[in-house]
């Protein structure tokens, strides 16, 4: 039949608030208490079962962790707080190790009542997407925290407003996420075909994307200097200009 001795750990390693890094021996045994003093760990005057560790500033957390590894090692039944847990410290140094998740500074989604929103990274080098979101029409909505479009806005407005914003934002070098559904309506949506398109001018040193953002091309109005740019026709008075793609801007769509 189980005692409450019987349940008791051997040793159990945590913080004291007087005594800082500490070590329990609470069933008394001669072993652990042997075990302990060769760690730096020394009697507590009056704890019959409290020990303290010496010179806690030298490392005392990679100390007491240590000791718990060389206890359990020594098949000891060893409790500890999680800060003195070697397991744990695995994780963490492992999490360490992982390159860091890139979080967009803006990002981009479809809400089934306010349409499609915008939303900020609370950080300085957001601001600029903010002004970009402003001067595209968005507005930030204080009780929500995004930013939305005016409800007259048509959703194939709003899908050429996408575009435009980003753009905008990666001539900023601002990261951009744009939910995937909507990605696709973006590149769905195509300006009239020009009457002469402009040539695609290849290799500029533009970044391909993922395989959902590669298809996401952004419209943009053609720009004088151009190099390899066949002329458009001008307007006439039975058909407007039509606006030429420029398809070598693409989003880089973050995960």
């Amino acid at each position: 039949m189980s005692t409450h001795y019987d349940s008791l750990p051997d040793v159990a390693i945590g913080r004291h608030p007087d005594y800082g890094i500490v070590a329990a021996n609470p069933k008394h045994l001669a072993a652990s208490a042997w075990m302990l003093k060769g760690f730096d760990f020394h009697p507590v005057p009056d704890q019959p079962t409290l020990y303290a560790l010496a010179d806690q500033q030298r490392d005392g957390q990679g100390r007491a962790t240590r000791a718990v590894t060389l206890l359990r090692d020594a098949d000891y039944q060893v409790d500890v707080d999680a800060t003195f847990d070697p397991s744990l410290a695995s994780e963490a140094a492992a999490d360490l190790d992982r390159p860091p998740r890139m979080v967009p500074d803006v990002a981009f989604a479809e809400h089934p009542q306010l349409g499609i929103i915008a939303a900020t990274e609370d950080h300085s080098s957001a601001l600029g997407g903010r002004l970009v979101l402003e001067e595209h029409g968005w507005r930030h909505n204080p009780a929500l925290d995004v930013y939305t479009l005016p409800i007259t806005t048509a959703r194939s407005e709003a899908l050429g407003k996408v575009a435009d914003a980003t753009l905008s934002m990666h001539r900023s070098d601002l990261q951009v996420a744009v939910q995937p559904s909507l990605t696709q309506d973006v590149a769905a949506r195509r300006p009239p075909a020009p009457a002469t398109a402009a040539r695609p001018d290849h290799d500029r040193g533009f970044t391909r994307a993922s395989s959902v953002s590669a298809a996401a091309l952004a419209a943009s109005p053609a720009r004088d200097g151009l190099p390899a740019k066949t002329p458009v026709p001008a307007p006439t008075a039975s058909a407007p200009a039509a606006r030429p793609v420029d398809p070598r801007i693409a989003f880089a769509l973050n995960r």
